[in-house]
């Protein structure tokens, strides 16, 4: 990406670059740039001036989402970071599902080491948004992390985090791309799941697909899905709500989201229904 001065002084002469979303057609794109940034908006939107409230983004991704909330919500200042290198892949992006010709300036994005702290790095940001990230935190670091993400919060600012799916909802696996039977992950070894994985030669739900597919190949981004299957925290909404108070944060608001599906019977006497069908939270929080 260019540097974000140049950036800024070519869009106090010209202004945003032209875009255009009938252009729109990746699924994962679309999926990014409506739904979630309409989601984020919405939660971190009816607490903060979206047009003028600094954010940090926690596990951006690729920033796609971040994109649509400068694009479509006037943000101003979005500063994602990432364990993963996604954001460098948004211009070509960008150029190809909107006809961009370059990344406003109110983008900045960082790569960052698992568990190294952010505090003190830069000014405190007004929100911190975290979409479908902490279910791939080390559950070792979660406490560090949020405690780490509230110093970088300025007093009486707001957290958002999403998380979809759950571990234990019936696709908790994140392994959908190749395994539709609901719960599977709780009823099958690894030794099985990892097979039917390997065997599975149809297509993968466009949705489903994102732009680190082709860096992968087909067989390489089976295993790629699979080592993050294994590496997820199986975090629960209620034990998700209890890090983040143990951290400081108050929560402020959330929901959650249930299934309607008959739990197996294998799976009714080790779980409660509740941590079973819950497939998805929102959790708005505040730094008091």
């Amino acid at each position: 990406m260019k540097s974000n001065w140049l950036l800024a002084l070519q869009e106090r002469m010209w202004g945003l670059a032209p875009w255009d979303a009938s252009l729109i057609s990746d699924e994962w794109f679309r999926a990014h740039f409506e739904y979630a940034a309409d989601v984020v908006n919405q939660w971190i939107g009816s607490v903060l001036d979206v047009r003028t409230a600094r954010f940090l983004n926690f596990g951006c991704g690729d920033g796609i989402t971040d994109l649509s909330l400068v694009l479509r919500y006037g943000a101003t200042s979005i500063h994602g970071v990432d364990i993963r290198r996604e954001y460098t892949k948004l211009p070509r992006i960008a150029r190809e599902q909107l006809g961009m010709r370059r990344i406003p300036s109110a983008l900045t994005f960082e790569t960052i080491t698992p568990g190294a702290p952010l505090a003190g790095k830069r000014a405190l940001v007004d929100g911190i948004m975290s979409w479908s990230t902490f279910e791939h935190v080390q559950r070792d670091q979660l406490a560090p992390i949020l405690a780490d993400l509230h110093s970088c919060l300025r007093p009486g600012g707001y957290f958002f985090i999403q998380i979809e799916p759950l571990f234990f909802s019936p696709f908790g696996s994140h392994l959908r791309r190749y395994d539709d039977v609901p719960w599977h992950h709780l009823l099958a070894s690894e030794d099985e799941l990892w097979s039917i994985i390997q065997n599975h030669h149809g297509p993968i739900d466009a949705a489903e697909v994102d732009f680190g597919f082709a860096d992968f190949g087909v067989e390489g981004y089976k295993r790629f899905v699979f080592k993050e299957y294994q590496a997820l925290n199986r975090l629960t909404a209620d034990e998700l709500v209890e890090f983040a108070q143990n951290a400081g944060f108050a929560v402020a608001r959330q929901e959650r989201r249930h299934v309607d599906m008959p739990i197996p019977a294998a799976l009714k006497s080790q779980f409660a229904d509740e941590v079973l069908l819950t497939n998805e939270i929102f959790l708005l929080l505040q730094k008091t």
